[in-house]
């Protein structure tokens, strides 16, 4: 039987793209909050003070920027290209009018939206896809400290019959890595696409999402 060498080599790619977009994207979501989104609501509370303008264009401007940087990241999962949206042209230099030019920008506030709530999609999908990773990696290596764990209890394998030997714990926990493995490639696509749609529909122009 030849299928899985053949299919190894051509889905191991697949799952490091996914795997590496869903696990770096949870940072990417937390610095999303703490930038564009923090500087609006504090440039929006110094507005008064007459120090909260260039603080809210400089937010606003950071969540083009966190848009520009997911294009890219979505079209290596989606397989396509997320063409740039057309921006509202800004006419004036004046800091106020230039404000009020990039906060009339429907897309603008798309971007903003998804820098605000992209951490709920990413969130489930790190969740699930570190779950996989963390099963393989220490099914895999239990062999090396499963012998640390306190035996004040019986594991697994002894509770549904199969006895609590070392070899058949190691043997036991090899197994459960496989069965990971094995589901890994569904898993990881599923949380890369599911996080990946979720920005094409708000960093595409409506036209554009399928």
């Amino acid at each position: 039987m030849t299928t899985t060498p053949v299919l190894m080599p051509a889905i191991a790619p697949r799952v490091a793209t996914d795997s590496r977009y869903v696990l770096t994207g949870f940072p990417l979501a937390a610095g999303a909050l703490l930038v564009p989104v923090a500087a609006l609501a504090v440039g929006a509370g110094l507005e008064v003070a007459g120090v909260g303008l260039p603080l809210m264009l400089f937010a606003l401007m950071q969540a083009r920027g966190f848009a520009a940087a997911e294009r890219e990241r979505v079209a290596v999962v989606l397989g396509r290209q997320i063409p740039d949206p057309v921006y509202r042209a800004v006419d004036s230099s004046t800091l106020p009018t230039r404000l009020r030019s990039v906060l009339a920008d429907r897309q603008t506030w798309r971007d903003l939206a998804h820098a605000a709530l992209r951490w709920i999609p990413s969130t489930v999908a790190f969740i699930v896809v570190a779950t996989w990773w963390a099963a393989i990696v220490g099914g895999l290596t239990w062999a090396l400290w499963g012998w640390s764990l306190p035996a004040d209890g019986a594991e697994v394998p002894e509770l549904i019959g199969l006895g609590d030997s070392y070899s058949t714990n190691v043997g036991f926990h090899a197994a459960v890595a496989l069965l990971f493995i094995l589901t890994l490639p569904p898993v990881a696509r599923w949380a890369a696409r599911f996080e990946a749609r979720f920005a094409e529909r708000l960093l595409a122009g409506v036209s554009q999402v399928r």
